[in-house]
Formats: C-alpha cells, structure tokens, sequence
C-alpha cells in the first residue's frame, strides 16, 4: 500500500510567553507544521529557514525588540517580504492596528483571542497565499510566452528589409511590437510602393496580423501586382484572418517609375500632406474604411492619381503623431505638424526634432502611442 505524503504549510508563532505559543500550537498542530519563536531576533532567523514560513502569527509587545520592528525587518527582506504576517496582540487600541496594517501585516487579532477566529483567520490567508503564488506562476509564465511570442513576431516582421531609397522616417514606438508599421519596396517594373500601417492599439494584440501584412506586401511586389490588388489581398486575409475588433488603417502610396505620377489610397490614417516646390500643400485624406473590417471595399475607387515635380515632398503619418495630449488635454494636431515639416523643409529642424516638439507639448517624456512619420522624396535620384 503507498500513500502520497503532502506537506503541510509552516506557520511561524513569535511570542515571549511560551504559555500563549502553547496554546496556538494546540489549536494548529493538526493542520500545520509549526515553528515557534519566543523573540524577535529568534523570529527573524526562524523566517529565514527553508522551507520559509507560509504564514507568521506575530506579538507585538517583546522585549528587545517589538513585533512592529520585526514586521518591518521581514517586510524588508525581498527573501521573507511576502510572507504574510498576522498581529496577534494585547494592544488593541485602533492607532495600534492601523500601524500594524501599515507596515504590511495582513490581519490583526486582539487578544484574549478565540481558537477557532485564529483557525478560520489562518486557514483564510495560507488560502490567498496559495491562491496569490499560483496566479504569481501563470504571470510568469505568461510573461515568458509573451516574450517568445515578440521575438518570433519581430522577426516575422524584419524578414524582409525595408527599401529606404527616397525615404526619411521617424518611428518611436510604446513598445518593442508595434502596432504602426512602415513597408517600402520596388516592383521588377520599377515602381516604388510605400505602406504606413497602424493595427488598432499596440503590444502583442495590435502586432499580431504585422506579419502576415509583411509577407503580402513584399511578396505580391515581387509578383508585380498592383497597389489596388496588394490592398485588396490584404483586406480580405485580415477578414478572413483577424478576430472583430482589430482592424489596420493603413495609407499606401504607389509611385510610377518615372516618379512623375502616384496612386495614393488613405484607409483611415490622417491626411497624407503634398508639399509643392511652390509651397502649396494639398491634403490626401482618407476615401475607405480601415481594412480588415469590410470584405467588400471599393479600393479602386478610393484610389487618389496624384501628379508629382521633382522637388515635391510627401509626408504620411500615424495619428500618434498629431493626437499626443497635452496637459489642458488639447492635441497636437496637424496645424502644428504642417508648421514642423515647413521648417524640415528650410533645413531647420529634422524629423527626429518632432519627437522634441511632442514632449513639450505634452509635458511629458513617454508617449501614449506609436509615432511614425514619413517623408517620400519625389525627386529622380534617391538621397
């Protein structure tokens, strides 16, 4: 016959009357391991023996050294500092127990006290306890598979090299798996396709159609598609692919290898500016839904033909760049975006000065979402 041996929790009783330890083993000893300690000092090495106590049941009132001095002492200690720890006191004054609850004790129980209150009080935390260290397992866990999962999906992303000829950006993510996400590439027949994406939020659930998106757009390129048909493709796999409620607004621009005529579609992204070498600035703004929400789109027909000049300059963005709050919550905004890139133009600011420019508007040194801004040289021979 085999039996299989359970361990039973240790609780720790620090007390300097050994009568009182007496009767709290008496009322435990059936259901745990216990270890007494009739002092601080001694409590303090009996906390630290493995296995450490699941739970400790604490005097307040010791020589030497009180049981307020040796809470905080364990709450110190990263070894012992979750170890809950339940007052068990003569003082039961309300100041009393208020600095016992806020030097970190769990509970606290008056003195003379009830054997089957000190049961059930027990019973409960080593019940937290046990619930708190599982949920602190699957986090970690959770976290491991988190990390995994950003390393395979950035990878997935970065197979295939961004083409950054004509091209200057700026890309400040939240997080390490964006949810912005900028493509370029050229076609066998010479044209140039750039895509600025924003999957709905960011971290993992607004990266996880990134690379399916990645593979399309390099593939079909490789392929010679179309713009329309590469964004057709894509919407229809993101309907078919993605869950309700992750969507990809996204702006595509497809330059003709003479870099004198482009397509331009806006699927919810915010107005892509056309700088003229005159100064005019014309706004592209967006003709469709985000794509992953509608099967059917007219992508053809959303489609802006847009004549170019050598010296003109495109510039699309997410919407992290002009809706950053400020502290009296008014945004960034695109008045202030057009200003920016006006003096990019004249040499006097850079595009990474804008992450500068945004700080000061928000007074603050994080940013709430993806920031990415591009900049598509028109001019025939790349920068």
């Amino acid at each position: 016959m085999s039996s299989t041996r359970i361990d039973k929790p240790t609780v720790l009783i620090v007390d300097d009357i050994a009568e009182n330890i007496d009767v709290l083993k008496a009322a435990l000893i059936n259901d745990y391991t216990v270890r007494p300690a009739l002092n601080g000092k001694i409590a303090l090495r009996a906390a630290t023996i493995h296995p450490y106590p699941d739970l400790i049941l604490l005097d307040i009132m010791m020589p030497v050294m009180s049981g307020y001095e040796v809470c905080r002492r364990l709450k110190e200690d990263p070894a012992t500092r979750n170890i809950p720890i339940i007052f068990v006191t003569a003082k039961s004054e309300i100041e009393d127990e208020l600095e016992g609850l806020n030097i970190g004790a769990v509970d606290y129980i008056t003195k003379p006290f009830s054997i089957p209150i000190i049961q059930a009080r027990v019973r409960t935390h080593l019940a937290l306890r046990a619930a708190t260290q599982k949920l602190d397992v699957q986090n970690n866990r959770l976290l491991q598979e988190r990390e995994l999962i950003e390393k395979i999906l950035l990878k997935m992303r970065s197979a295939d090299t961004l083409d950054d000829r004509y091209l200057r950006y700026l890309i400040a993510p939240v997080e390490a798996t964006a949810g912005d996400m900028l493509l370029s590439t050229f076609t066998p027949d010479g044209r140039q396709w750039v895509l600025l994406g924003d999957f709905t939020g960011h971290g993992l659930p607004a990266a996880i159609g990134g690379p399916l998106v990645t593979y399309l757009f390099y593939e079909l390129a490789k392929r010679a598609y179309s713009g329309a048909l590469l964004l057709e493709e894509i919407n229809r796999q993101l309907c078919l692919r993605l869950p309700i409620g992750i969507f990809f607004a996204a702006t595509m621009v497809e330059i003709a290898p003479d870099r004198k005529q482009a397509i331009h579609w806006n699927a919810g992204l915010p107005d892509t500016l056309l700088f003229n070498k005159d100064g005019r600035k014309t706004h592209l703004s967006s003709g469709m839904v985000p794509l992953g929400i509608l099967k059917n789109l007219d992508i053809a027909g959303a489609s802006t033909h847009v004549a170019l000049e050598d010296v003109d300059r495109l510039y699309i963005f997410s919407d992290g760049v002009i809706e950053s709050r400020g502290t009296h919550k008014t945004m960034f905004g695109l008045e202030k975006l057009e200003a920016f890139l006006e003096q990019v133009a004249l040499s006097l600011y850079t595009l990474d000065d804008l992450i500068t420019l945004i700080k000061i508007h928000t007074d603050s040194s994080v940013h709430e979402d993806d920031i990415t801004l591009v900049e598509i040289q028109v001019s025939t021979t790349p920068a």
